[in-house]
């Protein structure tokens, strides 16, 4: 896509619009700074879309398309003709016709059927991508050092770092798109870090927590505490999500925040289309 603007540049309404090229459902983000991030993600990761900012030229057709149309027309009047000239003998002679019957019109192709209506949901759901977002602040000022954004069309694995935190707002943020689900399989801390944090004074361990538009509340599907854990990994999460929706993951440290240390929780799983729906 020639001539593209700068995206921190752009209106929430050209944003919009070029997340529709790319396919993406730009209805669930709530910021311009969640709309900014996805466009960025789709620039860089995903196809770029044929059409563009400035009115697309009719294709001119081929030398190939235009020897098959005149053919087309030929074998039109090649046809038409036939037919008049096996009608005339009829009105002089019903033995003959009878006798010579007409040859069947030329074969004319029609236009190809429109795809139906599930096809083409199918179509935009598989280039509908699976976005992550987590905004990483400083401790305790809360000011932003950056953001972790990743996008994750369906057929890929997924995998994200999410960095620990006391405070919710630092949760990361998965929105799924309609026609797509998310499934999560398991999740790591790495050894070295997490014993290096756990030398600190009340350190416990961390938890990974989730929470979904139906209940907001961060709940906890894995901890990992010093005391009881044998693993650094747990794989039996089975967790699956079918969009549209929007998940928050956390990664809440037990204890020990305060000082400004944390540790990284890995979450692992794949994306794919919505079978129930195609």
């Amino acid at each position: 896509m020639p001539d593209l603007p700068d995206i921190s540049s752009m209106k929430p309404s050209e944003l919009k619009k070029e997340l529709t090229l790319y396919g993406i459902d730009s209805s669930t983000f709530c910021e311009k700074q969640e709309m900014t991030s996805a466009l960025k993600n789709a620039r860089e990761n995903m196809p770029r879309p044929s059409t563009t900012y400035r009115e697309v030229k009719p294709q001119q057709p081929t030398e190939e398309e235009i020897r098959a149309k005149k053919e087309k027309q030929r074998s039109s009047r090649s046809s038409g003709k036939t037919s008049s000239s096996s009608r005339r003998p009829a009105t002089t002679s019903s033995s003959s016709s009878s006798s010579t019957p007409a040859p069947a019109p030329a074969h004319i192709p029609q236009a190809a059927a429109a795809p139906p209506k599930r096809d083409t949901k199918k179509i935009l759901a598989s280039r509908s991508p699976v976005t992550a977002l987590q905004i990483l602040r400083e401790n305790p000022s809360l000011k932003i050092l950056g953001e972790r954004n990743n996008s994750f069309l369906p057929g890929s694995p997924f995998s994200f770092a999410i960095k620990g935190s006391i405070r919710d707002d630092d949760s990361a943020i998965i929105r799924i798109p309609d026609g797509v689900c998310l499934t999560i399989n398991a999740a790591s801390v790495e050894r070295k870090p997490m014993e290096t944090y756990l030398l600190q004074k009340g350190s416990i361990g961390v938890s990974l927590k989730i929470s979904s538009e139906e209940n907001p509340q961060l709940m906890p599907i894995w901890t990992f505490d010093k005391e009881k854990s044998k693993s650094y990994t747990v794989s039996d999460l089975g967790i699956r999500i079918c969009g549209p929706r929007k998940i928050r993951l956390l990664a809440f440290m037990e204890m020990g925040f305060r000082s400004g240390a944390s540790v990284d929780v890995f979450v692992f799983g794949s994306v794919g289309l919505d079978k129930d729906k195609f």
